[in-house]
């Protein structure tokens, strides 16, 4: 009951503030309606009311505002605020001691609260009621908010053009993104940026490069490559870069290395790959470059990408096979033909 006793003089003090915004040179305005008149004046009424150590006459003079403050409205509750101040100020023209007055004033006190409390004599209040005083104000006016389970009007949601639903509330969405990690971008951007400037100053058009997103990337270098150097494990995004791990041919996810800079320039100027690392170390590459290419197949345009480039390599194989087989069966019938001179000679 304190709690709530020391809540009401701040909701007043509340609605007795005026209205301020910040200028664009940070200068404060302050601008009085006249609803925080009204309401500044309820609540210097009431603190009043409240004083104690006033003088008679000093008693007398709050009684009489207070008195003409509830006549502006007739309703039961001014009736009634009215009957106690004349039954004060009669008992304090017959010298009636404040001790014994006490309850009295305590009424008036407690009823002129509940007068301050009302929108329709405050209506500077009507802003912080959470529940309006109106039922037919409620009709078509109140969603549930599934993040906090709670009803709460139309106000309380934030509502795109899109959407189809309400949704969660304000309150939900801003715990939401309070709570949630946070991804930050800027070193994939990086590292994306870098290669495709690279692959951009190359004579081939590389389309591939241009696909990838920074989620993919992300999934790229931390997943597949281990956020690490291949060669040196370096794991300072900062100095990374994904260079080609076959430089004839384009850079693709399944043709790729992740390197240091310095490492990436020296890596460039190699022409047999196979030849200038070590076994287990190509092993661990090439399976790189099968996990890479299992994922990135999935995306439909890679997926198209992909299967244009092993198509072209079965058709290059089969044209190489074709080639070294008519080659070979020219060379078995000049064989043929050779071994048959020498008998034509014996005969």
């Amino acid at each position: 009951m304190r709690a709530c006793a020391l809540c009401v003089p701040c909701a007043i003090s509340q609605c007795a503030e005026p209205k301020k915004w910040k200028a664009f040179d940070g200068k404060i305005t302050e601008m009085d309606t006249q609803y925080t008149i009204r309401a500044r004046e309820l609540r210097d009424l009431y603190a009043s009311i409240n004083m104690k150590h006033l003088a008679r006459d000093e008693r007398l003079d709050v009684l009489l505002t207070l008195k003409h403050t509830v006549k502006e409205h007739d309703c039961k509750l001014t009736r009634d605020i009215v009957e106690l101040i004349d039954r004060e100020a009669d008992l304090l023209t017959r010298g009636v001691k404040d001790t014994n007055l006490e309850g009295l004033r305590k009424r008036i006190s407690t009823l002129f609260l509940q007068f301050i409390k009302m929108p329709t004599f405050n209506p500077a209040l009507t802003k912080l009621l959470k529940v309006p005083q109106d039922p037919a104000q409620l009709r078509k006016n109140i969603h549930f908010c599934p993040g906090c389970k709670s009803y709460l009007p139309r106000s309380s949601f934030s509502l795109k053009a899109t959407s189809r639903s309400v949704g969660r509330c304000r309150q939900c969405d801003r715990l939401d993104n309070e709570a949630r990690r946070r991804e930050d971008f800027s070193q994939y951007r990086t590292i994306l940026r870098l290669l495709r400037d690279g692959e951009a100053q190359s004579d081939k058009g590389n389309i591939i490069a241009f696909l990838l997103q920074e989620q993919d990337l992300q999934y790229l270098v931390d997943v597949i490559w281990g956020r690490q150097s291949a060669l040196s494990a370096c794991d300072d995004l900062h100095d990374l870069v994904l260079a080609r791990w076959d430089r004839h041919c384009e850079w693709a996810p399944w043709n790729c290395i992740l390197l240091t800079k310095d490492e990436a320039t020296a890596h460039a100027k190699l022409d047999q790959t196979e030849q200038a690392y070590g076994v287990v170390f190509i092993r661990q590459i090439k399976h790189k470059h099968t996990l890479a290419k299992k994922h990135f197949s999935q995306i439909l345009a890679m997926a198209n990408f992909l299967h244009s480039q092993e198509s072209h390599s079965q058709r290059t194989l089969l044209v190489t096979k074709s080639a070294s087989t008519v080659t070979a069966h020219k060379h078995t019938r000049f064989g043929n033909r050779s071994q048959k001179v020498p008998d034509n000679t014996m005969q």
